[in-house]
């Protein structure tokens, strides 16, 4: 075993028992334990969704309540899960809970997976040394999200291993299976079909059949499962107005102003969604059209587009936030890189048009590396750091970190050089730039003497 591979493998052994000591100390599993209950309520013929609700009412009519105490999660995904409760309730606990962890920790390797595929091989140099520790920084953000047993992460997983296909060969058949099973637990993961609509070719009837799919596997539960159905809309109803649990997306912001207000949220969550959407989305197309006319930025633009169709969720939440990492570190270094060497190329051609008699050699490879690397590392000690302030309740560090490396990532994409189709060569403007700037740097120009 090589030098490198044993401090790759030393992270790995350090990050594990980290979050198995992270687990033993933290109350783990805070959002399995309501499947659990589901599970035990519906093989003793009651209702999950009542026992639930009674749960969260009995909290709520207490008349105080201690420090640091939270609502009880229950359970709310749609009726179409009762049949798969009633399949589970038919194996020991301990058995589910094995299997269960078990598909967690494959489905977030599987998350890294993916997000290892969308980086160049040079990204993959530093990239290696970084999973490990992804599982702490859901979305760049310090939180333990990872040991809350939230099926979202396994959802996730299963979606990623077969985006892979859809995105590198335009095979997407099981990404939209895989859309739709995480939608029978979580609808809004019905967004997530907008990915191979702007990354892949020809897939808007695709994508419109599976999404009507989705919506009608959503609307035809009224009719299976009337009574179950009511109660879940009430369960739903009493996660938003008792436990305030929004999610920090644009509309999930807006909602929890105000609820903090208590003012009615319904409408003004509904609107903003709305048009945060169209806007989106909008931006979204424009942006696709112009990557489909240069295949050279389709590097840059996964990860983007990838980010794009989740903050197209209604709800973005922390786990939501994990799938999310890898991509995020990708555009950031891209972005911060793609600024520095065009800084270092605007300040060679400046020398040049002053006709400077000696420009000293700029190490451009080094800057290029170290320069980004500090600055977002200063940016993300600083929100991090903010986020464990007290006083910082109201502001949503996981909405300011998403707005930031989307706006970079679409800034990346609208500076980069647009290079011919028929270019065999053709590269995103960030590699372009790095060889002219040190050709640039080092010769004193095309036609300066060698120095």
């Amino acid at each position: 075993m090589t030098k490198r591979n044993r401090w790759i493998l030393l992270l790995w052994v350090a990050a594990a028992i980290s979050v198995v000591a992270m687990a033993i100390a933290c109350p783990a599993g805070w959002d399995i334990a309501p499947c659990w209950t589901a599970i035990q309520s519906v093989s003793h013929g009651a209702s999950p969704y009542a026992d639930g609700i009674a749960d969260l009412k009995a909290y709520h009519d207490l008349p105080s309540h201690a420090a640091g105490d939270h609502p009880p999660k229950i359970f709310w995904y749609s009726p179409l899960t009762i049949p798969l409760l009633h399949m589970l309730a038919l194996f020991p606990g301990w058995l589910l809970g094995t299997l269960f962890w078990c598909a967690m920790v494959a489905a977030f390797l599987l998350q890294l997976r993916a997000g290892y595929q969308m980086a160049s091989e040079r990204e993959r140099r530093w990239l290696i040394f970084l999973l490990p520790f992804v599982a702490f920084f859901p979305g760049l953000v310090g939180d333990i999200a990872i040991v809350s047993g939230n099926v979202a992460y396994i959802l996730y997983g299963l979606i990623l291993l077969a985006a892979f296909p859809g995105w590198k060969r335009n095979q997407w058949s099981w990404f939209y299976i895989a859309v739709i099973f995480a939608s029978i637990f979580k609808s809004p993961m019905l967004t997530l079909l907008a990915f191979p609509i702007l990354v892949g070719r020809r897939q808007w009837v695709a994508a419109g059949i599976t999404g009507a799919t989705g919506c009608l596997l959503f609307a035809i539960q009224p009719l299976l499962w009337p009574a179950q159905f009511k109660e879940f809309q009430s369960a739903a109803h009493l996660v938003f107005d008792w436990t305030r649990d929004f999610g920090f997306g644009p509309p999930g912001v807006i909602g929890e102003l105000l609820w903090k207000m208590h003012k009615p949220y319904s409408l003004a969550t509904t609107v903003a969604y709305v048009v945060w959407a169209v806007g989106l989305g909008t931006l979204l197309l424009v942006t696709s059209r112009r990557v489909r006319r240069n295949p050279s930025l389709r590097e840059l633009w996964i990860p983007v587009a990838f980010l794009c169709t989740i903050l197209l969720n209604p709800r973005v939440k922390p786990y939501d936030n994990a799938a999310l990492t890898v991509p995020m570190l990708l555009i950031a270094w891209r972005a911060l890189q793609m600024a520095q060497q065009q800084l270092v190329h605007r300040r060679a051609n400046r020398a040049r048009l002053l006709g400077s008699a000696q420009l000293h050699p700029v190490p451009v490879e080094d800057r290029s590396v170290w320069a980004p690397l500090l600055a977002g590392s200063c940016v993300f000690i600083a929100l991090n750091a903010f986020n464990n302030i007290p006083w910082s309740d109201g502001i949503s560090v996981e909405l300011i970190f998403l707005l930031c490396i989307l706006s970079a990532g679409i800034w990346s994409l609208w500076s980069a050089e647009i290079a011919s189709p028929g270019e065999p060569n053709s590269q995103p403007f960030f590699t372009k730039q790095a060889a002219s700037s040190r050709v640039s740097l080092t010769t004193g120009g095309e036609n300066g003497p060698s120095r």
